[in-house]
């Protein structure tokens, strides 16, 4: 009798050690699909954090990185003019006055909208489709002073003039000479040099 019960007691705690080991799983499943995205989020991370000046990124060269180091400015690999007025062959104050990094887009916008359609400075640049984007535009003043700093890692930019969006008064606006850095409000009839850029 005591066999029996002995053999009894025992087949019941193994049964309930293994549904509660059963239910225990059912709670608690796995999830893949979160560890990988989660893997994913991290590598894209890294990924950003090792942005640089001079790297391929976003349609264009670097030339300038934010303090996140994710966020920033890159120029077209090549000129889009060896020589073209910033006007419509109409002096006229288009309000394009930013000058800071971030500016350059409203300038080009400004500029574009106040001249019209013709072959000038700002339109060629918002006209431009490259390597997938079409939201490139005429740099700031100081978007193209970065330009100019970081001009050894970024191809084919020449020793001479190139045209900004920054518009000094209805009859000139600033450009700088990359041989040496030097700012200019040049007239603008002046038949210079244009790098178009975008921001990511």
């Amino acid at each position: 009798m005591k066999t029996i019960l002995t053999t009894s007691l025992a087949f019941l705690l193994f049964a309930a050690v293994t549904t509660s080991c059963t239910k225990e799983s059912m709670k608690n499943p796995a999830t893949p699909s979160l560890n990988e995205a989660t893997s994913q989020a991290a590598s894209t991370d890294a990924q950003l954090a090792t942005l640089r000046i001079g790297d391929m990124h976003a349609g264009g060269i670097i030339f300038y990185l934010d303090s996140t180091k994710k966020h920033g400015l890159v120029a077209a690999t090549k000129d889009q003019s060896t020589g073209i007025k910033w006007y419509n062959n109409v002096y006229v104050a288009t309000g394009a006055k930013g000058t800071a990094i971030g500016t350059g887009a409203s300038n080009t916008t400004k500029i574009v909208n106040k001249q019209g359609s013709g072959k000038y400075a700002a339109k060629l640049c918002a006209d431009l489709v490259l390597n997938g984007f079409s939201d490139w535009y005429l740099p700031s003043k100081q978007e193209l002073n970065q330009l100019y700093k970081h001009k050894a890692k970024v191809t084919g930019l020449a020793a001479t003039n190139y045209w900004s969006s920054s518009e000094s008064d209805a009859n000139n606006a600033w450009d700088q000479e990359f041989g040496g850095g030097f700012k200019f409000a040049d007239d603008k009839s002046f038949t210079i040099h244009v790098r178009a850029v975008r921001s990511f």
